[in-house]
Formats: structure tokens, sequence, C-alpha cells
């Protein structure tokens, strides 16, 4: 059997022995339609022997164990570089950090997936991680869903995800050439400001500039614990994704019919239901975008100082419908920024009106609760 004839599963660990146990039990109890998968377990040097024990004593029932203790400690960016380089051995690539726990019917997934999407150019990985949140932001996130099990976005998953060689390859020869980000890509300011331990604000910005995407499931096939560790001072519960916890056969559509969306969540393709070219058109509908960014057509919830074409409401789940469907209203609204409105005031209900969007009825009582313990939580410095 070929070294890259099934996907090679890399555990990723440093100093969490517990965190590593945890992930090694949920890939033991899975469910595998595939025989002779590949195990790595990767360690970084962190001057004990705890994580490699755990290793060393995991039996795997399903294919090869390999256990890499690296002599120098390398830091998490580049700890995941060199796992992403695995692929010239194994040919694809499963990297699951060790705070990670999978769904029963992960590797099912990855394998169908990969054979749809793997050769594909655009797709520059396969995620197997799916949260309900907007990157950096309160608002929940309501994907369109029109019959599929996957989507694709410009966001490039740390919490589980697939590489084989080409995508690899592609990205490794751009992050040789990028050591310094370039300010001029269009993504969150909040992804360039990630620390320098981070190899996900480099493969984010690739997909961005390089106009590629991941390939993402309805429904997630890991959890994150959010374990204490090089990012986080603290363990916290607030990373958990709602876990697919069955099994079947799953729908994937051809790349130009799948639903899709760029690094912000906002949708894309948005330019036919507006009757204006998709590369004149910005939307960002929660207004998170730099005004520096905006082309010549905007669609968004806020209020902005340009010229109205035209408005919608903004009650359909998730917000594209309203569009699609041409629903009226004046929550939604169709800019044109080449023209500048006078006498210009921003919206003061706009806030209440996303989180009414996004939530539902507000409990002012609750909300007030919550702000408050937030606040006692950062003064005695658990944020």
């Amino acid at each position: 059997m070929r070294d890259d004839s099934r996907i090679a599963i890399v555990a990723v660990g440093y100093n969490r022995p517990a965190s590593m146990r945890r992930l090694l039990g949920s890939l033991q109890e899975a469910q595998y339609d595939y025989d002779g998968i590949p195990l790595v377990i990767s360690i970084d040097q962190s001057g004990t022997d705890d994580v490699a024990r755990v290793a060393d004593e995991f039996c795997w029932q399903h294919g090869s164990k390999k256990v890499l203790r690296h002599s120098d400690r390398l830091g998490l960016r580049n700890h995941i570089i060199s796992c992403g380089d695995l692929t010239e051995q194994y040919g694809a690539v499963m990297i699951l950090e060790d705070d990670l726990y999978v769904s029963p019917d992960f590797y099912n997934y990855a394998m169908q997936a990969l054979e749809k999407y793997g050769s594909h150019p655009r797709i520059a990985g396969i995620a197997l991680n799916t949260r309900r949140e907007l990157l950096e932001s309160p608002y929940p996130f309501f994907p369109l869903h029109i019959g599929y099990d996957v989507f694709f976005q410009q966001f490039a998953s740390s919490w589980g995800q697939i590489w084989n060689r080409r995508m690899w390859m592609d990205f490794r020869a751009w992050y040789n050439a990028h050591q310094t980000l370039p300010d001029s890509v269009n993504v969150p300011l909040t992804v360039l400001h990630y620390p320098d331990t981070s190899w996900a604000k480099f493969y984010q910005t690739y997909v961005v500039e390089q106009d590629k995407y991941y390939v993402f499931s309805y429904d997630s096939l890991t959890t994150n614990f959010g374990d204490a560790g090089e990012h986080f001072s603290h363990s916290s519960a607030a990373f958990q994704s709602v876990l697919f916890y069955g099994k079947k056969e799953y729908r994937m559509p051809g790349f130009d019919e799948g639903v899709k969306y760029d690094i912000y969540g906002e949708p894309v393709g948005l330019g036919q239901y507006l009757g204006v070219p998709d590369e004149e058109l910005t939307c960002d509908f929660w207004g998170r975008k730099r005004e520096e960014s905006y082309k010549k057509y905007l669609l968004t919830c806020c209020r902005r100082p340009y010229r109205k074409i035209r408005q919608y409401s903004m009650c359909m789940k998730p917000l594209e419908l309203n569009v699609i469907r041409q629903i009226p209203g004046n929550e939604m609204t169709f800019y044109d920024t080449e023209e500048r409105e006078s006498g210009f005031h921003p919206d003061k209900k706009e806030l209440f009106r996303f989180l009414e969007y996004g939530y539902g009825v507000l409990n002012g009582r609750d909300l007030l609760r919550w702000a408050i313990e937030k606040l006692r939580q950062k003064i005695r410095g658990e944020l």
C-alpha cells in the first residue's frame, strides 16, 4: 500500500499530556470505512517527556503509528509548517492540535472531501471545524443551505484541516516569499495582528490574496476544548462547536455551484441579484470591512454616507436571502459609494438590531448580568 493512499493523521502536541490523551482517545473511538491509516504524533520540545509517554503508550489499531520528538523547540508556527511538509511523504495530512476532539465520522468525511476537491486549483484546504460565529465578531454565522453538505469560504481553519501535496506546495512557495505579510490584502485587522507564533494568519492571508477557498461542512467534525496553552492563559468552553455525532454519505457540489463566503463570512456572488458585476460589489453586512476597501457598490446593514440605490429587509436568515428573494424593508441598503450623501447621521439603534437578529429577543437583565461578570473577570485578570 502506498504512503499516499490514505490521509495521514498528524496529532500535534507540546506540553499538555491530558489534552493529547483525550485527542488520541477520540481518534481511537471513531468509525472508519478505511484501513491502513497512518498516525503521526508530532511533539515539540518542552523540556519534559510527559506527552511523549502518552504517545508511546497509545496503541493505534487502525494502521501504523510514528512518534516524532523534536529535539529543538520549534514554536507553534514552525511546528505546524513542519507537519505540512509531511505531505511530501504521505501525500495528504490531517493536522489536529491536541486540544481538539473529533467526530466519529471525521475521517470518512475527510476522505470523501479530498477525493472530490483535492485536485481543484481554487481549493487550498479542507476544514474539519465549523463555527457558528463570524470571525472576531459577536454575531452568529448562518450559511445559506441549498441541499449540499458543504460550502466554501476564504478562511483557513486551524481547528482541524486537511492538505494534500498540491495544496501545501502552493502555499509553501507563497509562504517562503512572504515572511512579512502584505498590508494591501483585505483581511480583518485581527488576522494581521495575530501573534508571530501563528501560522494561520499566513495561510488566511494567502487564501485571500490568491482567491482560494477552504471546504467547510455545515456540521462540525471537530470541537475545541480551549485548553490553556501558547495562545490562551486559561481554559475556556467558548471554543466548543456543535459536534456532528452521526454517519452519512456527504453531498458535495461542484466548486462553481457551491455556496461561497469571503474571509469575513460575507456572501460571494450577490451581484446577479443586484444587477451589478461582482467585481464592483462589496458585501459588508455587519460593517467590519475597512472603508478604503469598498468598491463602487456596497451592500450593508449599516448606515453609510453614500447614495442609496435601494433597500431590503434584514429579517430572513441568512441575510442574503433578503436580497435573493427581494424582500422589501429599510434595514439593509444597497449604496453607490461614488456619490456622498449630505446630512448623514449614524443609526443609533444599529447594535440592537444586530443583536436581535443574531440572538432573538434580548433579555436586558441577563445581558446586564453578563456584561457585569465580564467586567469583573477583566478586573481580576481572567480575560
